[in-house]
């Protein structure tokens, strides 16, 4: 019998607490979504994932496992220990997740990172470019976005960084960036991203307002805008933009805003940014 799990992803009062009592419940979780015939993997991360899928589960068990040993290195204190889920439509619809399938997401309450089975799932809900007819051996454009989710457990869960929504999801996206321009992975990531299309929503303050209520298409505008601003600052600023925000939010830092850190970081950049964003 199924047991319904209802997570709340915009609930950020839990970040960065690695609770007893919250361990036994990822075990628990695991536990119930794998008698549901999901299929356990072995390597890390620890992956379930739906029947009919082992050759993509493997493929991006295997590029989350390398981001996370990247930054291990770089951050020697920090140790992943996220849980990975792929799952199919009917697998999760079964979970009452309140993401629509497709959209990728990290659950804080159970340190868990789930996301579609199916290649095309996200392409799908954002209308972008179908790339399904590609391997499941093989990643291309947005295969890359379970790294932002992963993203998001280093800075909430490990660092326990939550401020102004947009900068919460810029920095998942430069996460991301940083791993893939230092392991020369997907070259042409910053062009696939755009999002040229009209929308009704473009300014930040738009974005802190209604933040996942812009819709899945409107809701990807913003976040290849955040990307393009990752790609411009990432030759002059790398990973010392990441230990530039573990300091400035580290327990005696400065505790500047995000708009401000990142003009003082680089100036130009960020202002130039911010005027398409108003």
């Amino acid at each position: 019998m199924w047991v319904a799990l209802i997570f709340f992803t915009g609930n950020l009062s839990v970040y960065g607490q690695q609770t007893d009592s919250i361990k036994r419940s990822k075990k628990i979780i695991d536990s119930v979504l794998s008698s549901e015939n999901l299929i356990p993997l072995n390597g890390n991360p620890n992956t379930f994932y739906s029947s009919g899928f082992d050759m993509r589960a493997k493929t991006v068990q295997k590029l989350i496992n390398g981001c996370a040993e990247f930054y291990e290195n770089i951050f020697p204190k920090e140790t992943f220990l996220v849980h990975l889920y792929l799952l199919n439509k009917a697998d999760w619809e079964k979970s009452h997740f309140e993401q629509p399938y497709g959209m990728p997401f990290y659950n804080p309450d159970y340190d868990i990172l789930v996301i579609a089975s199916e290649k095309n799932a996200l392409a799908k809900l954002t209308g972008l470019k179908d790339l399904s007819n590609s391997s499941d051996s093989v990643l291309t454009g947005l295969d890359y976005q379970p790294l932002h989710e992963l993203g998001h457990y280093f800075f909430f869960t490990l660092n326990n960084i939550n401020k102004e929504k947009w900068f919460n999801e810029f920095l998942a996206t430069y996460f991301l960036i940083c791993y893939l321009k230092a392991e020369n992975l997907e070259p042409n990531l910053d062009k696939e991203l755009k999002a040229d299309y009209p929308v009704a929503h473009k300014t930040l303050e738009d974005f802190q307002k209604f933040y996942g209520g812009v819709g899945p298409a409107n809701y990807h505008w913003y976040q290849s805008k955040f990307a393009e601003l990752g790609f411009k600052l990432y030759p002059q600023l790398k990973t010392n933009l990441i230990k530039a925000v573990l300091d400035n939010y580290k327990s005696g830092g400065k505790q500047i805003d995000g708009i401000s850190l990142l003009k003082h970081l680089a100036p130009d950049i960020t202002k130039e940014w911010l005027k398409e964003m108003q």
